[in-house]
């Protein structure tokens, strides 16, 4: 079962408008005295099951930002990264004008960020899409991909998304890569001068770009690009008999734009051992439609029904803690693959779909989710989500939670955190109760 929209915006729009509520910091403060709290702390195999799982695919259409490139983690394998998407006129229709042609074109495009190793040399090739890329939303997820051929660039380059540049001004502004593109394209455009006199007309002619990346030669980078600044575009440099000029296309979020993602495990130093809950020493997340955890407490309801007693979850935290040395013998180099800066915990549902929890909705200071590099740690709040286990009893169904990276369509963050059985034990994951028992 595919696990669509892992954008999860929902979870973001619905955090920031419960984030106005009041913040409880334990359930059932008002019934109970403070020295009647209980603490437990749930940790183990035989407390939390847990093994990391494939994401089959993510929509990632008009993703934030465009990602591309090649990354090789010792941990993860391989990362290819490319995105599609439609370019279109800049005003209502182009004449060249007697006797154009073409002087030069360039994609540019604006750098929102990277992720990996910037001395690594990356090889972009920049291709024709030749299928109508439609506005069907439903088309458009992380392993969606459509037929393209006709190279327009091969281009090998150090990515520097911090060096500023003052291609367009005086000032230097912004940092960019500037791709040459054939001319032929230009060319072409010139003499198939009827297919721009509208935006429609354009774009049934040239349906976009796919920018992809060959395999880098060592660590590889996956560089994010902010298509939408206006300093973003192909530009056509061309002259006719009278002046000299450049016309630009560009993106809209009105175009089509989704980002594609393919990883292989194999290639990695240490390879993850998927869909196994024997193997939990260590969990993973990557976002990018990459991987992510599956948990479960499969002695919680028991646990709570042997106090023969009704019991009160007054706070739950999940509290997980980085992994940043060695790990089966290979370095876990966290300055290079730095952490993501939130995750996301959402229940599991018996399709692998899955539901927000009801501590989501109270607020993303209650909730949490945030790394916190101090402690190396990521903590959630889940008290409401326990109280519903211990109600429903050992009988009942339950899929356990998913953990997942936020902003996994166009963030290419990865995390390793300590399991249940890690060597490690202070640092195991670990569910902290406060609970109180109430007697009717």
């Amino acid at each position: 079962m595919k696990t669509r929209n892992l954008l999860l915006t929902i979870l973001v729009a619905l955090t920031f408008f419960a984030s106005c509520k009041k913040m409880p910091q334990h359930i059932g403060d008002s019934l109970q005295p403070n020295s009647s709290y209980i603490k437990v702390a749930f940790s183990g195999e035989h407390d939390i099951v847990a093994e990391t799982e494939y994401i089959d695919s993510l929509s990632t259409k008009s993703a934030s930002y465009s990602l591309v490139g090649d990354l090789n983690d010792p941990f993860f394998g391989n990362s290819n990264l490319s995105f599609y998407t439609q370019v279109g006129l800049t005003s209502n229709s182009l004449i060249w004008g007697e006797g154009a042609t073409t002087d030069s074109i360039v994609l540019q495009m604006i750098y929102a960020g990277y992720y990996g190793d910037t001395l690594t040399p990356l090889t972009m090739k920049v291709y024709e899409v030749t299928e109508d890329m439609t506005g069907d939303s439903l088309k458009y997820y992380s392993n969606t991909s459509f037929s393209h051929d006709n190279l327009l660039a091969d281009y090998t380059f150090y990515p520097k998304p911090r060096t500023k540049s003052n291609v367009d001004d005086d000032s230097l502004t912004a940092a960019v890569v500037r791709i040459p593109i054939d001319n032929a394209l230009g060319e072409r455009f010139i003499n198939d001068a009827n297919n721009f006199t509208s935006n429609n007309v354009f774009m049934k002619y040239f349906k976009g770009l796919n920018v992809s990346c060959e395999p880098a030669s060592g660590t590889g980078s996956i560089c994010y690009f902010n298509l939408l600044n206006t300093k973003s575009y192909l530009r056509i440099y061309y002259h006719n008999d009278y002046d000299t000029a450049f016309y630009d296309f560009n993106v809209s979020d009105k175009y089509v734009r989704f980002n594609h993602f393919e990883h292989d495990y194999t290639t990695a130093q240490a390879p993850i051992i998927f869909d196994d809950t024997a193997s939990n020493e260590y969990l993973y997340v990557q976002s990018t439609a990459g991987v992510r955890s599956r948990l479960t407490f499969p002695n919680l309801a028991q646990w709570a029904k042997n106090m023969n007693t009704n019991v009160l979850i007054n706070e739950a935290k999940l509290i997980m803690t980085g992994a940043n040395d060695m790990i089966n013998g290979v370095n876990n180099d966290t300055a290079m693959f730095t952490q993501p800066a939130q995750l996301v915990v959402v229940k599991a549902n018996e399709d692998g779909s899955y539901s927000i929890l009801p501590d989501q909705l109270v607020g993303t200071k209650y909730f949490n989710g945030m790394y916190d590099p101090t402690t190396d740690q990521v903590w959630f709040r889940i008290s409401e989500y326990v109280q519903d286990l211990v109600l429903a009893g050992p009988e009942a169904e339950n899929y356990g939670l998913f953990v997942y990276t936020y902003a996994g369509a166009f963030n290419a963050k990865r995390w390793i955190y300590h399991g249940p059985e890690s060597p490690d034990t202070t640092n195991r994951l670990r569910l902290e109760i406060i609970y109180s028992q109430i007697d009717d």
